[in-house]
């Protein structure tokens, strides 16, 4: 696994709410879970509102993870905050970088990170039904990071 932090906020945090939900799956707060989630990744709201790793698809609106590994808090009350409400930019290394440049917009979907499968940004599939657009691309910073300005829109292609 590459080494935290995994998202790095480019501005200010007062301006956007976080919120604390529970996991539907606590145990991934543990970091010595087989699959942990990391600051950075994103998470989706459960039918129970509980938080489960995102797909970015149209049914599942994401937002990111704002707590590191391991954190007693978050494992103490199975909860975790998200950057929920208010846009923000950020660098983030759960990303797939293939085809980003600046002006791309990115969704949420599978990325590997260490050889495990996270939930992170990609660029915007060509062939995609229906996605939910988490960011555009304002930098690409290298050292395997990007840098991005958040959105959350619907993206509907026709048929």
């Amino acid at each position: 696994m590459s080494t935290a932090p995994y998202l790095t906020l480019i501005s200010e945090l007062l301006p956007v709410q976080r919120r604390d939900f529970y996991m539907a799956d606590a145990g991934l707060l543990n970091p010595n879970n087989s699959n942990p989630v990391l600051d950075g990744e994103w998470l989706s709201l459960n039918t129970a509102g509980k938080l489960i790793r995102g797909t970015g698809t149209l049914a599942t609106r994401s937002w990111q993870l704002f707590a590191e590994r391991g954190r007693y808090d978050t494992q103490a009350i199975g909860k975790a905050p998200l950057l929920f409400i208010g846009q923000y930019e950020a660098e983030c290394s759960i990303v797939n970088l293939a085809n980003l440049d600046i002006g791309i917009e990115l969704v949420v979907g599978d990325v590997d990170v260490g050889g495990v499968n996270k939930k992170g940004l990609l660029k915007l599939p060509a062939s995609a039904a229906a996605y939910w657009v988490v960011g555009t691309v304002t930098k690409m910073p290298g050292g395997g990071k990007v840098r991005y300005l958040t959105t959350g829109y619907k993206i509907v292609v026709p048929a």
